[in-house]
């Protein structure tokens, strides 16, 4: 929990919602613009799809179906055929269209698959510069892509106009085609029309930035207006609630006196959910300084039973001869040790294992009044060297260190101290023979990747201790 405490980055409250301004900016221009973009585009090509299908139904009433089929398997003109082709001039010139014509698709190669049937012209076109028209029969080399006829046949098995958007050397055109049924209900040719849109996309383009620009501009003066008001009305009241409950965070911690406990309330005077956050604040560390009052009373009136739990806790936890902690309170602290490892919250320490030599000789030889005294002394001893660490006794000559903090870190400085201790008393002939202690250390340090429990430690540092023991026998035979 401490290190996630210590990696969390805070984001003040005033930039989280300036973010969530910019973010919400942006998704609504993403939103309205596409939404009113599509609105506008599918409106406007309604009204040219309209202005299509008005054109072509009115194109073919004036169609003789069967005479337009005989032109076609003929080549050959009617009166007919010359009237349609005068109408659909007339039509041309008195409409805005790009094109108005009749083909035939005749198959899906890339050459020589579509016939034109008539070809509306102008009256430029038609009479004075007739190089370039289209005739009855006349069979497209490459003008069509395939794509294109397959379009074009699939339109052949439909009754209803399709439209399509085509894009063209000279810009966009809007075609609106629709097939020509004889009086046996056979399709023989297509009717189409081509609407210039090139100015119609410019538009769509023109509306779509200008859309956009309105949007931004609305969006940022409603950013503007609502940063200054939550500014207001949000972010520095609950600055100035924050600043005066770390104050009294600050001014509380270790207070004795509990007439320092007061609350300077901030002068908030929106009157909203932050104002009554305050008040509640307020209304809390009054509750807390009677209910310290209390504590504090009930503390006063249990002071003896307070220390008779003591006493009663020492009897439980203490050596009553060297006065470091016993058996029972090491057990207590490794139960500990093991639940904080199993949580994965175990802090980096360590065990060393001390063993009294040769106690057993001096309670036969000197009595075990001195065989005592000797545990004492090697007790200071310990305590003395390991004085940032707990000490326990859990035998008659054996005692743990639980290697914490700077002990833990400076480990092998320290077991050279005691050592070197034990020597000094060693060659000190004004000692008696039992105040010269000897004994033996060994320590483990906990290996996450080794150890999966306390007691693997505890076994580590006994081996070692036992390893130093028998090495300093050694040395003494020798």
């Amino acid at each position: 929990m401490k290190d996630i405490k210590k990696t969390a980055v805070k984001m003040p409250l005033g930039r989280s919602i300036a973010l969530g301004c910019i973010i919400f900016i942006i998704t609504l221009c993403l939103v309205l613009g596409v939404s009113t973009h599509i609105s506008y585009k599918y409106s406007l090509y309604q009204r040219y799809e309209s202005y299509i299908i008005d054109i072509l139904n009115y194109v073919d009433s004036h169609i003789d179906d069967d005479d337009l089929l005989n032109c076609i398997l003929t080549t050959e003109r009617s009166p007919k055929y010359d009237a349609l082709e005068k109408f659909m001039d007339g039509i041309k010139e008195d409409f805005s269209i790009h094109y108005l014509y009749i083909v035939k698709p005749l198959n899906k190669n890339p050459t020589e698959n579509v016939m034109s049937v008539v070809s509306a012209e102008n009256f430029h076109d038609r009479y004075e510069d007739t190089e370039g028209n289209l005739y009855l029969g006349w069979i497209s080399e490459d003008e069509f892509e395939p794509a294109a006829v397959e379009k074009f046949f699939e339109i052949m098995e439909k009754r209803e106009p399709v439209f399509f958007e085509e894009k063209t050397e000279w810009g966009f055109d809007y075609t609106g085609a629709m097939a020509l049924y004889d009086s046996r209900n056979n399709s023989y040719a297509l009717l189409a029309v081509d609407i210039d849109i090139t100015v119609l996309k410019k538009q769509l383009k023109n509306q779509a930035f200008s859309t956009a620009a309105v949007i931004i501009i609305l969006g940022l003066i409603f950013m503007v207006i609502f940063l200054l008001w939550s500014r207001i009305n949000v972010i520095r009241p609950i600055t100035q609630l924050a600043k005066s409950a770390g104050a009294f965070v600050q001014k509380s911690h270790g207070q004795r006196n509990l007439n320092q406990l007061q609350f300077d309330t901030p002068d908030i005077r929106q009157k909203n959910e932050v104002s009554d956050l305050c008040s509640a604040i307020e209304q809390m560390t009054h509750d807390m300084q009677d209910y310290v009052v209390d504590l504090v009373s009930a503390e006063l009136d249990s002071e003896l039973l307070k220390k008779q739990a003591t006493q009663m806790y020492e009897l439980a936890n203490k050596d009553s001869l060297t006065g470091v902690r016993n058996k029972t309170a090491y057990d207590k602290e490794i139960l500990k040790l093991q639940f904080m490892l199993e949580t994965s919250r175990l802090e980096p320490f360590g065990l060393a294992m001390i063993d009294l030599n040769f106690l057993k000789k001096i309670n036969d030889t000197y009595g075990h009044e001195k065989g005592n005294a000797a545990i004492q002394r090697l007790s200071a001893l310990i305590c003395e060297i390991f004085d940032h660490s707990p000490v326990f006794r859990i035998g008659g000559d054996e005692f743990v260190v639980i290697l914490k903090g700077h002990d833990y870190e400076h480990i092998e400085e320290l077991t050279e101290a005691f050592n070197q201790n034990l020597k000094v008393l060693a060659a000190d002939d004004s000692l008696e023979a039992w105040e010269k202690i000897s004994a033996a250390l060994g320590y483990a340090l906990f290996d996450k990747e080794e150890d999966t429990s306390i007691d693997s430690v505890f076994k580590r540092a006994d081996q070692k201790m036992y390893e130093c023991k028998k090495a300093m026998k050694a040395v003494r035979e020798a």
